[in-house]
Order: structure tokens, then sequence, then C-alpha cells
């Protein structure tokens, strides 16, 4: 077990120990404005703290902040009493530090790095410390869909299914502090929208009709909503990365509108689709900007194999480059149907919801806003008992076992053929084996459920 005595301390003439000192310091001061207006703080992680016990204080001040407070000593005390290390550091951190050195330090800090993190050919290694360092809560951006920093979120429908104007609203509800659809919570900050489709006038219009069917004041959300109208870089090249990397830079959120626009080059039915996609994944980890990406796709078939995701357009290289995904769907005047396909962070989608756009009127005007609400599910689905819904689905499975006499491969199987939820899936299988209507064999990676007699049958 490792004690306060085993661990060598640092000297208080290391520099790097008056620089991690200013920095953390600088969260419980004035000067956390500073930092702040920089937005260079995001890019800070406990691992970049290598002095004993800063990183158990950077991973504290980073749980308050997620919560919404300013980090205040006493409750960082009580979160890192546990750490006797931790708490001597927090106990030598000075007490105000004027904002110019803050800011001096914490560049300090990221310019020169980590001088005992090991590199090779430019790759960024990571030793034992630092991935078993304390990690802080995930900066959730939209956390009822699974939306955070990291991989992009795929939003994918097609033609005039409502997906930019879908997203367009969210970025007025993080630049506003309100809520998505009338319905999700979405951390607030600054919007950056890449238009490379629709031209400014549009994106313009459809903003300003948003903004007044929410009641908003342009003027209270100055500064945190960009439009970047055409770009003429591109995301599937080196110069178009790098651009977006330095513009990512301050911003909170993104949209990519759309990803066939803005990567012109890519081969969408490649594999290597995935590269700009990729490129954004490391522009958020720099960066700490949440992606959205809206791609097209194809009218989506209630039977066709594998569900909503199979109407995405392209490799199924894009799907898995993304952390989040959504499937829009719907007939033209009919609300869209929101199918959510994937949740890498949790492993837990949403439940298929609605969205209604609908005009709104202001001041006489009957088209003057546009308002986007959330619906629950398809009324029909809606109305019916989950109970009903799981034993539709146990009906279907054994239907499906009797005309195959034997079902190979389980719940993904299962799933599959069914265009069936996973969780829904997986509650009937559990049902209908212990009511012992289904039969489980084979291996556990491969299994194959049968009818009882089945093999009697066979014979």
């Amino acid at each position: 077990m490792t004690t306060a005595a085993a661990i060598r301390p640092v000297e208080n003439e290391d520099p790097r120990l008056e620089l991690e000192q200013d920095v953390l310091a600088a969260f419980l001061s004035n000067a956390l404005a500073a930092l702040r207006a920089t937005h260079a703080g995001r890019s800070l992680r406990p691992a970049d703290f290598k002095c004993p016990g800063h990183p158990v204080v950077f991973a504290a001040i980073l749980d308050c902040c997620n919560r919404g407070h300013q980090p205040m000593r006493e409750a960082l005390e009580r979160l890192v009493s546990a750490d006797a290390i931790a708490l001597d550091a927090l106990h030598s951190l000075p007490f105000d530090v004027p904002a110019e050195r803050a800011a001096s330090a914490l560049h300090a800090l990221l310019e020169h790095g980590d001088p005992a993190l090991d590199r090779v050919g430019g790759t960024r290694l990571l030793s034992v410390a630092d991935i078993f360092a304390p990690l802080p809560a995930v900066n959730w951006t939209l956390r009822d869909l699974d939306i955070a920093p990291g991989p992009p979120t795929l939003t994918a429908g097609f033609g005039f299914s409502g997906k930019t104007v879908c997203w367009q609203d969210v970025f007025l509800a993080a630049a506003s502090d309100t809520l998505a659809w009338g319905r999700f919570p979405v951390r607030g900050g600054r919007a950056l929208h890449l238009d490379y489709e629709q031209g400014s006038h549009l994106t313009a219009m459809r903003y300003q009709r948003l903004a007044r069917a929410r009641g908003i004041d342009p003027r209270d959300i100055q500064g945190r909503l960009t439009l970047a109208n055409l770009p003429e870089w591109h995301l599937d090249t080196d110069a178009g990365a790098d651009e977006a990397m330095r513009l990512a830079d301050g911003f909170d959120i993104g949209l990519v509108d759309s990803f066939r626009a803005a990567c012109p080059q890519t081969d969408e039915n490649s594999s290597e689709a995935r590269v700009p996609l990729d490129r954004l994944n490391r522009i958020s980890e720099k960066t700490g900007i949440t992606w959205v990406v809206i791609h097209h796709a194809r009218k989506p078939s209630q039977n066709a194999q594998g569900g909503a995701r199979m109407a995405i357009r392209g490799s199924g290289a894009l799907y898995d480059a993304c952390g989040s995904v959504l499937v829009f769907s719907g007939e033209k005047g009919e609300p869209i149907t929101v199918e959510h396909e994937k949740a890498k962070i949790t492993g837990r989608t949403h439940d298929s919801f609605r969205l209604q756009i609908e005009d709104v009127e202001v001041d006489g005007d009957l088209t003057a806003g546009l308002r986007v609400t959330y619906l629950d599910a398809d009324p029909v689905r809606a109305n019916q008992t989950s109970s009903d819904r799981l034993g539709d689905l146990k009906h279907r499975i054994l239907t499906l076992a009797r005309e195959e006499k034997s079902i190979a491969g389980g719940v993904n199987a299962i799933s599959l053929r069914l265009s069936a939820r996973k969780d829904d899936v997986r509650a009937a299988l559990a049902e209908l084996e212990h009511e012992r209507a289904l039969l489980r064999g084979g291996t556990y990676h491969r299994p194959v459920l049968s009818l009882p007699g089945a093999d009697r049958d066979a014979e």
C-alpha cells in the first residue's frame, strides 16, 4: 500500500510545482474567469498534473464545475479528505493569484506539456499513473441522448426530414440555457454551426423564426452562436482539419451540415469514410467541443433487417466512428420519428420519440415563428402497455423458431431479424426461457435457441 512517506515530495523550487499550484488556485479565486475566457482550461485533465496530490485536487475541481458549482476550498476538502497527500496539496495552494499570472501558468503548463510523458513518433503514450488517475464526471452535452465530447454524434435522415432545423433548435437551447425541443436539458455554452449546404439566408431565417417562437432576444445570446457560412475548406483535407481545429477552440458544441458536402472527396461507401469523423474526434479530444454531423439516409423500410440504422447511407464505418447515432424519418406534414440507434458511452439508447415542427404566430404573422416540440412515440405504440409489447415480441420470436426449427445467434441475431430493440429481445428471451417455451443450446458465444421437442421432431 502506498503511503505519503513512500512518495518522494516535490521540492518547492520545482518550477512545475509552482505552475500547477497557480493553475489550481486560479480555479478557487477570481482568476477562474480569466481561465474560462481563454477557453484553454477545458484542455486540462487530471493526468496533466504530475505533482503529488494535484491530479486528485483537479479531479475534485472538475467535479464541482460539472455540477455547476464554483469550487470552494471547504467543498474540496470534503471531496479529497480520504487522500492525505491531496489534502496537503490543497492546503498548500496560494489564496490570491493575479489573472495574468494564472493565464501565464496555464499557457506554460499546456505549452510545455508533461516532461515525464513518453512520445513515440508524435504518439502520446499514457503511463499507468495516467490511466488510473481519477477521472472527472462525463461532461454531458445532452445526457438523455448519450451526447458528450468525444466521437461525433451522427444524425441521419432522408432529404427534408427536418434534421437541420431540429439541431438548430438544440443550438439555440445551448446558447440560451433552455430545454431542447421543450424536453431535454442541454449543457449551456457556445455553439458553432458549419453550414456547407443551406447558405446564410435560409439558415439565418430559421434561427430567427426559432428564436421568435422561443421568445429569445438576440442580445441575450450575443457571442454564444456563430455561423460559418459555406466554408471553402473541407474536413477531408489536412488544411480543412487544421482550420476546424482552430475554429473549434472555445466552442462547446459544433454542427457539421452535412457530411457529404463537408467531405466532397470522400467515398462514403468506403471504410475510409470514417477518417473525417475520426478527425473530429481528435479535435474534440483537444478542445472539448461536442460535434454533431448531419448525414443523408435512404428512406427507411420498417421491414428491413437491422432496423433504422440500415437506412444510414454509405459504409458501416460511419456508424462505427460515432458515439451516438440518431435516425430521422417521417412523411411530409407528419411528425418526425427519431430512433436512437447507438449510445457508445452508457450503452443505453433512448426510446423512440417524435418531433413536431410547426409554425408559430407572432404579432399577427402566422409564420413568423417556428417551433420544434418533443412528442411521445407513435400513438399506437404508446397506447400499448409494456406487457402488450413484450407479449407481441415473444409471439414473433416463437413464430420465427417454428419456421426455422431453431435460431442461431441469440439476442443480436433476433434483433436484426425482427427489427426489434436488443433490450426488448433480451427481456422476451428471458421470459421464454423461464417458461421453458424456448430451450438454449450451443455455446455461450454461439447460442442456439429451439422449441421443446424440436430434436424429437427432427428424428
